[in-house]
């Protein structure tokens, strides 16, 4: 009865446990959810819990019969699928008693129940999700319905009682720091001066500072410094207006933030984690649609055909010659524009030069180094030796072990002169353990001689300086580079990101040397951009020849990458027809 009481996935299982572990009376019990590579363990309650969260073991460990009969595991079955396992244990004492053959049918009696109990719990969550899914098309017909701004955001706000259950909700308008309270839930028309609303937009502005969704779950124990920074300015007013939770959602795009979405509530905690989810959905269609309404409020349809006119009567009163004249020209200046054409030019950003290949030499065993045999800049070839550690110790150990083969050796063959053949085998058994540990010694040793793992130039400054110091197994000692070829790191702007792509020249320039032009090419064009909005930018990587030196890791450079070319009218009119395109993809959104 206990594992029908709830719905929830963990506590169904969290139950299963408890109860099995209590009804056999075991030291610990644990829920394995079957996965791809194995059972993973999900829940753990009593003995090694600590040590059973996340751990991974195969199907055929995890429900073999224990001889001992100190574990039992079972699986559980869904549909005839097995989708998991209870897995109980008793103590290695050997006063602790075995499971006998009653206790695993009452354990599978109990996975039969669980199995049942998950497969409702499944059933109900997927009936939440599909319930949410519903909401959301109907708040994205019913916000997309309207470009009226006011009674677009009326319907808003009015639409997120469905979603969440608040005492009062609002939607607000920001601009140059102020907020301005344009719609409130269940009220037709909202009066901004009262000091309820100021107070209501102070708080809505803070909020749109943030720059994030804000959550204050209890006014009166904030559990992050975000919610005690809120308490400490609005205390007084969120007691006044009896607020005990609220949630803020800021109404941001690319362009900035252009309004609030807001909720208050005077119990704590008042909304669910599915519950924030829904309406941060409905923020952000609130956000597109507050721009789609704004552009609308905009279009100067009327103004412009009027201008047309009269630019149209102003050319014919201009004589028939000057006109076929201007004509002429214009047809002239349009050839030039549109024929003549030669590569366009991308602006690389912050532009930076780095090793073709970078490999750390790190120390294999702990040691203190005792020799550098390489400079900064030092050309070396892979497996070349580039620093000693001090080998004072390994060497006495090994000289040790070395000592007691050989007395170990000496012993089994006195022993075989004796005719002990128990001693004799004994004696050589010590010899061969000696000899094993003689081999590692002697890796050891090895190890002690940090060798390049490829070719290339030390690239760390002043590795001599280095003598005396204390290397962890695994530190880094120093980094080998190639530079006989340069990596040129840079950003494109992701307007131009388009243009560039691998193979393209690259043209650069450097303040050592002014004068001369080097020439790269494209090789990568990274897929995940830095920066938000207009200004992000993506980043790109090029190969430039550096066959005498001149150029070294960590310069910077001006660079601009050569790409297809363009017509002097196609520069002018390429970010105009990009804003249109735009301009007309809202548009049609609208419909």
């Amino acid at each position: 009865m206990a594992l029908f009481e709830t719905l929830n996935q963990t506590a169904v299982v969290e139950a299963a446990i408890n109860g099995a572990v209590e009804l056999l009376e075991a030291d610990g019990g644990s829920f394995w959810a079957a996965g791809d590579k194995g059972f993973v363990c999900q829940l753990a309650r009593g003995t090694g819990q600590e040590k059973l969260s996340g751990s991974l073991l195969p199907e055929e460990k995890l429900l073999a019969v224990d001889p001992r009969g100190s574990v039992i595991a079972v699986p559980v079955t869904i549909g005839g699928s097995i989708v998991g396992a209870l897995r109980l244990t008793r103590g290695t004492a050997e006063a602790a008693p075995p499971f006998k053959q009653g206790d695993r049918e009452a354990l599978e009696d109990l996975t039969d129940s669980l199995g049942a109990a998950l497969y409702a719990a499944v059933r109900a969550e997927s009936a939440q999700r599909n319930e949410g899914l519903a909401l959301v098309l109907e708040m994205s017909r019913e916000i997309g319905s309207s470009l009226d701004l006011d009674r677009m955001l009326r319907t808003t706000v009015n639409l997120a009682t469905r979603a969440v259950d608040f005492d009062r909700g609002a939607v607000a308008l920001y601009e140059a720091g102020h907020c301005d309270i344009r719609a409130l839930a269940g009220v037709d028309k909202v009066d901004v001066k009262t000091p309820e609303m100021m107070d209501l937009a102070a708080r809505a502005a803070w909020a749109v500072g943030v720059g994030e969704q804000f959550y204050l779950s209890d006014r009166t124990e904030p559990g992050s410094d975000a919610e005690r920074i809120f308490v400490q300015i609005f205390g007084e007013d969120l007691a006044t207006a009896g607020v005990g939770s609220g949630l803020y959602l800021p109404l941001r795009d690319e362009e900035g933030a252009v309004g609030i979405l807001l909720f208050e509530a005077e119990r704590a905690d008042f909304a669910t984690d599915e519950q924030r989810e829904l309406v941060t959905i409905l923020a952000n269609q609130t956000t597109v649609a507050i721009r789609n309404a704004q552009l609308y409020a905009r279009v100067p349809m009327a103004g412009t055909l009027t201008a047309f006119a009269d630019k149209r009567q102003q050319l014919f009163a201009i004589p028939r010659r000057k006109r076929l004249l201007a004509a002429s020209i214009a047809v002239l200046l349009l050839a030039g524009l549109t024929l003549i054409q030669w590569p366009f030019r991308v602006a690389a950003i912050h532009p930076t030069f780095q090793p073709m290949s970078r490999v750390e030499l790190r120390a294999l065993v702990p040691g203190i180094v005792e020799q550098v045999l390489v400079r900064e800049g030092t050309a070396i070839e892979q497996g070349m030796p580039v620093a000693r550690l001090r080998e004072t110790e390994a060497r006495a150990e090994r000289d040790a072990l070395a000592a007691a083969l050989a007395a170990a050796e000496r012993s089994a063959a006195l022993a075989a002169s004796r005719r002990d053949p128990a001693q004799e085998r004994l004696q050589r058994l010590r010899a061969e353990s000696f000899r094993r540990e003689l081999g590692i010694h002697d890796e050891t040793l090895g190890l002690l001689v940090l060798r390049s793992p490829v070719s290339g130039i030390v690239l760390t400054a002043r590795p001599e300086e280095q003598v005396g110091r204390m290397l962890d197994a695994g530190e880094t000692f120093a980094l080998i580079g190639r530079t006989d070829s340069l990596e040129l790191e840079f950003a494109v702007n992701q307007q131009e990101v388009d243009r560039v792509t691998p193979g393209a020249e690259v043209r650069l320039r450097i303040d050592a040397y002014p004068q001369r032009t080097f020439i790269g090419h494209v090789s990568a064009v990274g897929m995940v951009a830095a920066g938000e909005g207009r200004d992000a930018a993506f980043p790109v990587r090029a190969i430039v020849a550096n066959d005498l030196g001149a150029l070294k890791p960590g310069m910077p450079a001006q660079a601009r990458v050569l790409t297809d070319p363009m017509s002097a009218l196609g520069r002018m009119l390429r970010t105009p027809v990009r804003m249109l395109r735009l301009f007309w993809w809202r548009a049609w959104s609208w419909a």
